[in-house]
């Protein structure tokens, strides 16, 4: 016989009551952390939206930024900071938004959309454009009204002329000039160090590699010589006069500042270098997409008159991103952008003087003047051996915003 248990009822129930709550109690755990991460995913993607109205704010061409304080944004509790400076030829943003509880930040090397159908703008000169050897264009050429006629250079001739007399178009009375607020911006960077964003080091270190998220690491010397050196990133070198690049130097989107920069015989990185007086690259150097030359000074000595300053290249070299050689009307010098023999390029190059077109060009080219440099003499308004076609790489291709437009879109070359 089996004895009853008394109060068996009351266990059971109390069971049954216990195991009710453990259930009760997963649920509410359950609903509570599915809540947490509904906000905590509603609470980044609404950072995220924040940092990017920051580019927005940044990519307008009157914004400036004011050192870098932190902005409430006037829907929500978020706040960004915003910096906006010139990299090159370039322009860099850099972006941190915040709230209680994330941090998000983000950086981007900042130029615009490359035109798609212009190959040549010149100057109206009422001089004729002599072509010789291999000339040929996918793209409209802007030439003085005098027109285009067949030279006779390095013992070539040209007589496919009405091959290139549908993409001619008259030229403009003036050459288009860079926008004053970009050349501004150019020379506050020539000016030295930034307090707000620039970090002075001591020494030149051999290996260094500086986020974009840190301050800017600078160093500052009479001059350099970048031998075994690996840089990377968010590094400045300034030099009051020559920085030379032996072919060992492994640089990587580091900004170079000096009255001019020479690289040797062989050089392969990413640079973006701005000077006062001219960039010199020997023969086979290989500068990655988005590099950027510029040369230009807002105070030019009258020592100067008639010199003739620039970018220089060596044959056999190959250049992706942006060259600038810019002066003001009121300069006593003239720029030059020489592109020797067997020269590749993809971008766009703006000069406002002279211009040596010579190899592939796919890209835009702006100058007042074309002056071909060859072994057998200086030829003025004559292109030889040359190939422009802005189409080929302009979709998605981010150039240098030198000229002031209208609704001008802001597009990144590169995250970092």
């Amino acid at each position: 016989m089996f004895s009853r248990l008394k109060g068996g009822a009351l266990y059971v129930s109390v069971i049954i009551s216990i195991l009710i709550s453990i259930i009760l109690s997963l649920f509410i755990m359950v609903a509570y952390y599915n809540t947490r991460s509904v906000q905590t995913q509603s609470s980044v993607l609404q950072l995220q939206l924040s940092l990017e109205s920051g580019f927005e704010i940044a990519r307008s061409e009157y914004y400036t930024t004011d050192g870098g304080s932190w902005q409430q944004m006037p829907y929500n509790n978020d706040s960004i900071l915003v910096r906006k400076k010139a990299w090159g030829c370039y322009v860099l943003i850099d972006v941190k938004a915040k709230n209680a509880h994330f941090r998000l930040n983000k950086t981007g090397l900042f130029g615009t959309l490359a035109w798609k159908d212009t190959a040549i703008v010149l100057a109206e000169q009422n001089r004729q454009i002599g072509l010789a050897g291999k000339v040929r264009f996918r793209g409209n050429c802007y030439f003085p009204k005098a027109g285009i006629r067949s030279a006779y250079i390095e013992g070539s001739g040209f007589s496919d002329l009405n091959a290139v007399k549908p993409y001619i178009h008259p030229a403009p009375e003036h050459l288009p000039l860079p926008d004053e607020h970009y050349l501004d911006n150019i020379s506050q960077s020539q000016s030295g160090i930034d307090p707000y964003s620039d970090s002075l080091l001591s020494f030149m270190p051999e290996q260094w590699n500086q986020s974009f998220r840190q301050q800017t690491a600078v160093v500052q010397q009479g001059t350099m010589v970048l031998g075994k050196h690996s840089l990377s990133n968010n590094i400045k070198l300034i030099a009051s006069d020559v920085i030379t690049v032996e072919s060992s130097a492994q640089l990587t989107n580091v900004l170079l500042i000096a009255r001019k920069v020479v690289f040797k015989k062989g050089f392969k990185g990413t640079v973006h270098a701005i000077c006062r007086d001219s960039i010199v690259t020997e023969d086979e150097c290989e500068f990655a997409y988005p590099s950027s030359f510029c040369v230009y000074s807002a105070q030019v000595p009258d020592s100067a008159k008639g010199m003739v300053r620039g970018i220089f290249f060596g044959s056999s070299c190959k250049f992706k991103g942006g060259l600038l050689a810019a002066n003001d009307q009121k300069s006593l010098s003239r720029m030059m952008i020489r592109l020797n023999r067997h020269f590749e390029f993809i971008g766009s190059i703006y000069s406002s003087d002279y211009a040596d077109a010579q190899g592939n060009l796919y890209g835009s080219l702006c100058c007042r003047t074309l002056l071909l440099q060859t072994p057998s003499g200086v030829y003025e308004n004559h292109l030889y051996n040359c190939f422009i076609d802005p189409q080929r790489y302009s979709a998605g291709l981010s150039v240098p915003a030198w000229q002031k437009q209208k609704d001008r879109h802001l597009l990144c070359a590169q995250w970092f």
